[in-house]
């Protein structure tokens, strides 16, 4: 199996849940900081017009997508691959380890409206994963030495950030060197959380994906007649 899938020029793993969860257990047995980044139809989006965002999304360990639509205008066609997409399993897989290995997880969001919603969702579902803190991240660097002192005071093993693109991926790129934790865990403000049944897909999202198809087949009309 290829290793990488080209998107809109974003290079996405095309790892198995089994592969890619392999990947993550071994980041948090090991130091320093790795970047496990999930893109959404939004992050990949914006990151067609915004050259930072595309250089510091590379600057990722593991990229991946849960969107099965992405591997299929890929040309994805294993039909496990597909199906592991659209079921969410890794996010689950994922989660699953942190909730059976009680690890010390610290969130970052952009409202207080998704403190409470996170923080809710946690208890409700993944009660063994012991949140040590949570912060909201302003769109500035005012307050990162602050974050960073308190991520790293509580000795955080995973960071789980859902910030949207690109503050998510600029907050990390800049604090990497500083964070101690193993694991940022890079979920973004649209990644639908498994179990949530109160969590619903947007007409929005779907007409985004509808834009996307048509700028994949432009990439690949143009690649062709070059």
């Amino acid at each position: 199996m290829n290793n990488k899938i080209n998107v809109l020029e974003l290079e996405l793993h095309n790892d198995t849940a089994k592969e890619a969860m392999q990947k993550v257990m071994d980041y948090m047995r090991t130091d320093p900081l790795n970047i496990v980044e999930f893109i959404s139809s939004d992050s990949l989006l914006l990151s067609k017009d915004d050259e930072v965002l595309r250089d510091n999304i590379a600057q990722s360990d593991l990229v991946l997508t849960v969107e099965k639509s992405f591997l299929e205008l890929a040309g994805v066609t294993d039909r496990r691959r597909l199906q592991e997409a659209e079921n969410g399993l890794l996010l689950k897989m994922i989660l699953h380890y942190f909730h059976k290995n009680r690890s010390r997880v610290f969130l970052l969001v952009e409202s207080e409206e998704d403190r409470t919603r996170l923080k809710d969702y946690f208890e409700g579902y993944y009660s063994g994963i012991d949140i040590v803190g949570t912060e909201i991240v302003s769109k500035d660097s005012s307050m990162d030495d602050m974050i960073l002192n308190c991520i790293n005071g509580v000795e955080a093993e995973c960071v789980i950030s859902v910030l949207p693109s690109p503050l998510q991926e600029a907050f990390v790129v800049r604090n990497k060197i500083l964070l101690n934790a193993r694991l940022w865990l890079g979920l973004g403000k649209k990644m639908k959380l498994p179990l949530n049944k109160r969590e619903k897909k947007p007409v929005r999202d779907f007409l985004i994906k509808l834009f996307l198809k048509r700028e994949i087949e432009k990439e690949k009309q143009k690649r062709g007649n070059a």
